[in-house]
């Protein structure tokens, strides 16, 4: 499954503001690195989102 770093989520979002609006910036990095994470988490050697469309959910 392809995933998107840091970077380029930033660079979506901010592609995002310019065409809807909205405010910029990034409240907290370190939440923004815990949201980006969250898909790859695992417990006991399984994931727990295993499918890309739960990982996206």
């Amino acid at each position: 499954m392809m995933t998107l770093s840091k970077v380029q989520n930033k660079r979506l979002h901010k592609i995002l503001l310019e065409n809807t609006g909205g405010i910029g910036g990034i409240r907290d990095e370190a939440l923004l690195d815990s949201a980006l994470a969250a898909s790859h988490q695992t417990f006991d050697g399984t994931e727990l989102y295993p499918s890309a469309a739960a990982k996206i959910a």
